[in-house]
């Protein structure tokens, strides 16, 4: 009888520090997924706020980056959207741009009094300081004779531009000064990867430096 109850309460202990166990790993997964969760949401916070349109001349992002981020097209392609609707509220005119395959500007001119839709397409590059230099390499305008350096000069003189952002009619490139753009929170980015036809976009994240 004694045996009986003595192995009863055995029982009883391991089966309360079993459950122990099982509590202390339940914990602990729920505070990796709220860990995992809440950055996600602040990352996510971080990329797509609109407010994030402060610029400065230096570049600091030194030092190891704070995070790595990869997009795919689709991915950047929202970002993007979000991002110039917001900045060209109020513009007259209107312009997008868009990651197919290459990266490519639609909007439309002016030509001898008459406006013309056009695409106008680039092949990125990323330079060794983390900026994007895109480079045109062909313009879609239909059967009209016009220079891409024509359409160029017009969207550099007509269409509101990021301060970050330099067009070059002669030389036919638009480069991306990341260094020169700080997003709401403070942080910067740098790109790393451009690779559109495999739909790999990866930039380092640094934060602010206190």
């Amino acid at each position: 009888m004694r045996e009986a109850k003595t192995r009863k309460r055995a029982t009883k202990s391991e089966n309360t520090r079993a459950r122990g166990r099982v509590n202390l790993w339940q914990w602990a997964f729920l505070i990796l997924i709220g860990l995992m969760l809440g950055t996600g949401v602040w990352l996510g916070h971080s990329v797509l706020t609109p407010v994030a349109q402060s610029y400065s001349t230096q570049d600091t992002t030194t030092g190891d980056p704070a995070m790595t981020v990869s997009l795919t097209k689709r991915q950047a392609n929202e970002i993007i959207s979000y991002y110039l609707n917001d900045f060209q509220k109020g513009s007259s005119v209107k312009y997008s741009l868009t990651l197919a395959d290459q990266a490519v500007l639609g909007g439309s001119f002016k030509f001898f009094g008459q406006k013309v839709g056009f695409s106008l397409l680039f092949d990125p590059l990323v330079l060794k300081n983390g900026n994007v230099e895109l480079k045109a390499r062909r313009l879609n305008v239909g059967s009209l004779p016009v220079p891409i350096s024509y359409v160029m000069g017009y969207a550099a003189s007509n269409y509101k531009l990021p301060n970050w952002v330099r067009m070059n009619s002669k030389q036919k490139t638009v480069v991306l000064d990341l260094n020169k753009f700080k997003m709401a929170n403070g942080m910067q980015l740098k790109a790393t990867k451009i690779d559109l036809p495999n739909s790999q976009i990866d930039f380092s994240v640094y934060l602010p430096k206190k």
